[in-house]
């Protein structure tokens, strides 16, 4: 082959005689080796040309049709596929051969039942503007779309089990816990009887607060959101209520308000009573003994803005993005009771409230949850 003489022509370099083409040799090499590769491709890749007649088909395409390759070439669309699966495919056979990419996930029919594809059309364009065919690109995600359904179905199903179950525990549960506090307010027992019932009470207790979580988690999953039963609520006076019990709970430790007085907002107050206990109880169990809890209430424009600031260890930067997804635990507190559900509750009651809830946590700063309230929550 002589050499090729490039000369600059207008700024560009362009070829010049003498120009001659590689043998007839080396372009069935290429065209060897374009088969190789697209043979080897994990999709099903073919070119259809103007008149919708298979020019190319590499192995995985020709066997998904349980053909040769050499059956399809020079057949048409409609033949290959067959007239029920065609009458689905040709919209999207015509836009592209006008010259515009398609892309598509569908059902069709096949080999007397039904498959799912995941296919791409894209055009062949000339240099002069001209529609010479297209390429196909075809992924069989029937399998995929199966177990994505399976998992779903899974998914419903567990949750549905866990509110039914939750929902059936809390009567008889209810029952011990009243029984429990029926006999220590009843002073009949003697003082190891007395701590024994009074285990039972903070048990029965805990499970029924654990049996709440999970309810509140199946409606959050499986319904829309959490029902809420708005009136006029006053913020500051919430967080005071809330603060001054659990000071009985933690009588060694210190909780500081700084609690603006607020207008009231339509909220739902039990709802938000424990949001409140929920970010206060959780800044007590993660912040060590001599630091105070800080609660802070505020208004910013039309918003009401409760935080809640700790000292201690930060929450890592890579578990933070996650904190208020369920079943999530703190990293430093392995032992501690509970389903991980609290901070994933609080979030979603406050988001039904058209609210958000956020956390920023440094070594330096410590740890600040805020959230923000709208004055009444969006229509439903």
């Amino acid at each position: 082959m002589q050499a090729t003489d490039l000369r600059p022509c207008y700024g560009r370099y362009v070829l010049r005689p003498p120009f001659l083409p590689p043998p007839a040799e080396d372009l069935e090499t290429y065209a060897q080796r374009l088969r190789v590769v697209a043979d080897a491709a994990p999709v099903m890749l073919a070119y259809v040309d103007a008149t919708e007649r298979y020019r190319f088909a590499n192995t995985a395409y020709a066997a998904w049709f349980n053909l040769p390759r050499e059956a399809m070439l020079g057949r048409t669309v409609r033949e290959v596929v067959g007239d029920a699966a065609y009458e689905l495919l040709r919209p999207a056979v015509h836009v592209a051969l006008a010259g515009q990419r398609v892309h598509f996930e569908r059902p069709v029919p096949y080999s007397g039942g039904t498959r799912s594809i995941n296919a791409t059309y894209v055009p062949h364009v000339l240099p002069d503007g001209t529609v010479a065919g297209y390429v196909s690109t075809v992924l069989d995600v029937t399998e995929r779309l199966h177990a994505e359904a399976e998992r779903e179905r899974t998914s419903r199903f567990r949750e549905h089990f866990l509110g039914i179950v939750s929902h059936d525990l809390r009567n008889p549960l209810s029952a011990i816990l009243a029984g429990a506090n029926a006999l220590l307010h009843a002073a009949t027992l003697d003082e190891r009887q007395g701590r024994a019932v009074a285990r039972i009470a903070r048990s029965a207790a805990g499970m029924e607060r654990m049996i709440g979580d999970l309810l509140d988690f199946t409606r959050a999953r499986l319904g829309d959101g959490f029902p809420l039963q708005p009136g006029p609520t006053h913020l500051d006076a919430l967080c005071q209520e809330v603060m001054e019990e659990l000071e009985v709970a933690w009588p060694t430790r210190e909780l500081r308000g700084v609690l603006a007085p607020l207008p009231p907002g339509r909220w739902d107050r039990n709802r938000l009573v424990q949001v409140v206990s929920n970010l206060v109880g959780n800044a007590l169990q993660h912040s060590p003994e001599g630091t105070p809890v800080t609660v802070v209430t505020r208004a910013e424009g039309p918003l009401a803005v409760l935080e809640v600031h700790n000292h201690g260890d930060p929450i890592p930067p890579e578990l933070q993005p996650h904190l208020f997804e369920p079943f999530r635990r703190g990293p430093h507190t392995p032992g501690r009771r509970g389903l991980g559900l609290g901070l994933y509750i609080a979030h979603e009651i406050v988001r039904a409230h058209g609210g958000t809830l956020t956390v920023r946590s440094s070594q330096e700063e410590g740890t600040t949850f805020t959230v923000s309230l709208p004055p009444r929550p969006p229509s439903r």
